[in-house]
């Protein structure tokens, strides 16, 4: 008869943000950058962090450590670069989703400004994009976009949309080293809510992808 077997639990795919620790710590722009580009790219150092962010990497020391108190990013090891060593991170799974509760003040409060920030990000990069030789513009291999449309649809449109954002963001989440990094924002909303006495199509708290 064989030993006793040890099963070693599978890491949840999927981390759903919703304690107010948390989403503050999500508010600022450049810690949504790091945790964008850090799932993106699984376990790695702080220099290669940087290199793919473009950034100095002792600018990422303060976010990173907010990052990993708040229990979005985990310090998983250490390993040797020459006689240093030095540690890799991660998110603390492969995919991050910030849960949607209208009915709590707080959550509220702190997705706006969450996408705020995400907003912000996506202004800086489309204004730092939009130069010369920088990005293809026309035709299927088109870099730069930005578009605004209203519509209405019905719940089953809307179903198609979901469907249709889910496969985009996809693409994006799949870890890859090669090919260029790029990053889009997506935000859907329903406008009738403008209009006094309107009942909203559903009002149960969903959640939903943070990318």
């Amino acid at each position: 008869m064989d030993g006793p077997r040890r099963f070693q639990m599978k890491k949840p795919r999927t981390h759903l943000i919703r304690s107010q620790r948390q989403l503050r710590v999500l508010t600022a722009a450049a810690r949504q950058e790091v945790v964008d580009v850090l799932s993106q790219m699984g376990t790695v150092s702080v220099s290669e962090l940087a290199a793919s962010l473009n950034r100095p990497a002792d600018a990422l020391y303060f976010h990173l450590r907010a990052l990993t108190r708040a229990g979005l990013v985990q310090r998983v090891r250490f390993r040797s670069a020459g006689r240093k060593k030095e540690a890799l991170y991660r998110t603390v799974a492969p995919e991050l989703c910030l849960s949607y509760e209208p009915a709590q003040r707080d959550n509220r409060k702190a997705l706006s400004r969450i996408v705020a920030s995400m907003l912000r990000l996506g202004i800086r990069d489309f204004a730092s994009a939009v130069t010369p030789g920088n990005a293809i513009v026309s035709g299927r291999y088109r870099e730069l976009w930005a578009q605004r449309k209203t519509g209405r649809l019905s719940l089953a449109e809307i179903g198609n949309v979901n469907s249709s954002i889910s496969e985009l963001t996809r693409h994006f989440s799949a870890h890859r080293r090669g090919g260029r990094l790029y990053a889009i924002t997506v935000l859907i909303t329903p406008l009738d809510h403008r209009n006094k006495g309107v009942k909203p199509v559903g009002s149960k708290n969903v959640k939903n992808d943070r990318h």
